[in-house]
């Protein structure tokens, strides 16, 4: 009694395999509620006011293949946040946004957010399935294609993908009929380079050469013979560029871009 819960003692499971590398979670619902008044009454009773809110977010080192990449295609997924032997988890969860960052002198982290549509409920523990095999990359095995790359010193990137979801829900159910996928997902890049032969682009070039631009990022071991991750931006269009010079540095030259998929698809609970 009294005696605090430490990190090491819990641990994240996501489709019963455990998840490796975890620097952060939050787990948290909220019901929507409201004070309703009654007239010729002083009393008053508190009402549902909408679905609860329900969300997962997790933040850790990107150290072996990630399973979860493969879910922004719309697929449901469950998970369960393990301490003090029980679990507080949910069975129908969805990727809504994927988030890499890379940058000279760390380990490239990834950041998941779920958004989270059936009950949130404590339960036992999950039985572990599979190993996971742990690889550490370092700023040597990370290479990327795009505009400058083959001949400036590429600093860094963030990268993204945001899937919208929108649950359908019918009269006398607490949980979404049917949850829709609003396509296409949204890829975004931010790449940051030290400058030797890059220069801005004309502006207004984005009026007529827009789409199909190579963006491609690879995460390796530090050996170079395991790929970690492998990243792109499909259709992807540069929409600006900052160029920044400092007394106390050099010319650094930021490169934004932004991509999309064409897909559909509606996913039943």
């Amino acid at each position: 009694m009294f005696n605090s819960t430490s990190n090491y003692e819990n641990q994240l499971y996501i489709l019963n395999q455990e998840i490796l590398g975890v620097e952060s979670i939050d787990l948290s619902y909220s019901n929507s509620a409201v004070v309703s008044k009654m007239l010729g009454r002083s009393s008053s009773f508190t009402a549902i006011g909408g679905p609860a809110s329900q969300q997962l977010s997790v933040s850790r080192n990107l150290i072996y293949d990630d399973p979860i990449y493969s879910y922004v295609d719309g697929r449901s997924l469950s998970a369960d946040l393990v301490y003090n032997n029980k679990s507080c988890g949910f069975s129908n969860g969805y990727l809504t946004d994927y988030i890499v960052n890379c940058a000279v002198g760390s380990i490239p982290k990834v950041s998941t957010n779920f958004a989270i549509f059936d009950e949130l409920v404590t339960r036992d523990r999950p039985s572990p399935t599979g190993s996971t095999t742990i690889y550490i990359p370092n700023q040597g095995s990370i290479s990327l294609i795009c505009d400058y790359s083959s001949t400036n010193r590429v600093v860094g990137f963030d990268y993204s993908i945001k899937i919208g979801k929108k649950p359908i829900y019918i009269l006398g159910s607490k949980t979404p009929y049917e949850v829709v996928t609003i396509s296409p997902p949204q890829y975004t890049a931010s790449v940051q380079i030290d400058v030797d032969d890059a220069f801005l682009q004309n502006s207004f070039e984005f009026l007529t050469i827009r789409q199909y631009k190579t963006v491609e990022f690879s995460i390796k071991d530090k050996t170079l013979t395991n790929t970690i991750q492998t990243l792109s931006i499909p259709n992807a269009s540069l929409v600006s560029e900052s160029l920044s010079s400092s007394a106390d540095g050099g010319v650094k030259l930021t490169l934004n871009y932004i991509g999309h998929l064409w897909m559909l698809s509606i996913i039943e609970i």
